[in-house]
């Protein structure tokens, strides 16, 4: 236990449903929790289960902003342990960590050890040294590497700072069927700072995405971790989870991640994800995530509660042992699944009867509480005031439209 604080509670910095899934995993265990929001669409403010709210807005411009309001709520939230929800979040809490420290616990790594996660060049550097098969890089994004002769279409064009790029331009990466697309993805980045990468595109459905979740403590010791199987993603291909599930661990997965967390000497909350490659059978590696992941509840849910390791290892108790609940069910969010099969806007419909297999099941749907409705009902009350503004102006309505005011923040 950090020398001077008690078991004082808790802050979830990002209200988004990382943020939410946090907040209700300390919450269940009887802990305080406050919320601070960085995004006009978080949600978690609306819980029952907030104790507090504060507000910070431009988190990715100016971190200081979030430094100023946990240094003006020292003196009422001293020892109180500090969750990011989002890559911002970590970031500032990376940067700022040894003047943060003096009054709070960080549930996130100092600069040195964050920026692998926060960096995609040094991720891929250290995924690299750790023996990991990754989509193979072309170079960095501009004229000269397009010009190459090399190049496998299609391509993405994936940035270093994921979080700044989303924040840019709300989307994880461009992809590019072709020069012509590439040459357009490319006056896009021209002149914003973002530095991208050029890479060979892995094949293949959502279905074939697989994350392997645990967490490190103080000792350097994983927990026995669970393997989440992605089944469909928002938007397609390249977005977050919206559909997922639990599944048999699958080969090397575990190790890999725990090798990878050990070259970094990460502590905390990790999800490493992997696309299968059909042209194989190779796992790839696609990124690592150092904070709580969209499916945080379906973790818990399967025995694996990834906030409640991260209180006990910074409180200084004894984490409850991962017990594996066998849970049957799938995770949903069902507000993108939804509007993402009556709108499709990626050249694909889901075809009924896969849109349908999962809810076959029992489902644990991403935001919804009978003892909690208030966010979800929020979310929806939200998308469908965007959705009406969009066709009173005579726009035609596609998914984005009615998730921008909820769109979920880069990763996870």
């Amino acid at each position: 236990m950090t020398t001077g604080m008690g078991k004082a509670g808790a802050v979830v910095i990002g209200g988004y449903i990382n943020g939410l899934s946090l907040l209700r995993s300390l919450a269940a265990r009887g802990i305080p929790t406050a919320v601070i929001t960085t995004k006009p669409f978080d949600l978690a403010q609306y819980s029952r289960l907030a104790t507090e709210h504060e507000s910070v807005d431009g988190l990715e411009d100016d971190p200081e902003r979030l430094v100023e309001i946990l240094e003006r709520r020292a003196p009422d939230w001293r020892g109180r342990t500090l969750f990011p929800a989002n890559d911002e979040a970590l970031e500032t809490l990376a940067r700022f960590h040894e003047r943060l420290s003096s009054n709070y616990r960080l549930v996130a790594p100092p600069w040195e050890i964050a920026c692998s996660f926060l960096d995609k060049a040094q991720m891929s550097n250290a995924a690299s040294s750790a023996g990991l098969s990754m989509p193979h890089c072309y170079g960095p994004a501009d004229r000269a590497t397009a010009a190459g002769a090399g190049l496998r279409f299609p391509v993405l064009v994936k940035p270093d700072a994921g979080h700044r790029f989303f924040a840019r331009f709300g989307v994880k990466l461009f992809a590019a069927a072709d020069r012509a697309q590439l040459e357009s993805c490319l006056g896009r980045i021209e002149g914003t700072g973002l530095a991208c990468r050029l890479f060979d595109m892995v094949p293949g459905e959502d279905s074939q995405i697989f994350a392997y979740c645990t967490y490190v403590d103080r000792n350097g010791e994983p927990a026995p971790g669970l393997t989440i199987h992605k089944l469909r993603q928002n938007p397609p291909l390249f977005g977050s989870a919206r559909v997922a599930e639990v599944c048999a661990g699958q080969p090397g997965l575990r190790e890999a991640t725990v090798e990878l967390l050990r070259r970094i000497r990460f502590r905390g909350i990790a999800a490493a994800e992997f696309k299968l490659d059909p042209r194989d059978g190779v796992f790839r590696f696609l990124e690592v995530n150092g904070r709580s992941v969209m499916y945080n509840g379906l973790l818990r849910r399967a025995g694996l509660d990834l906030a409640g390791h991260a209180w006990s290892d910074y409180v200084g108790d004894t984490p409850r042992p991962a017990v594996p609940a066998g849970w049957p069910g799938v995770w949903i969010n069902l507000h993108a699944d939804l509007l993402y099969a009556v709108l499709p806007s990626h050249g694909r419909r889901v075809p009924f009867a896969e849109l349908a297999a999962p809810y076959r099941r029992p489902i644990m749907e991403s935001i919804w509480s009978a003892h909690d409705p208030r966010p979800f009902l929020v979310q929806w009350g939200r998308s469908a005031r965007s959705a009406a503004l969009n066709l009173s102006r005579g726009r035609r309505p596609v998914p984005e439209d009615w998730l921008r005011s909820a769109r979920p923040p880069s990763g996870a």
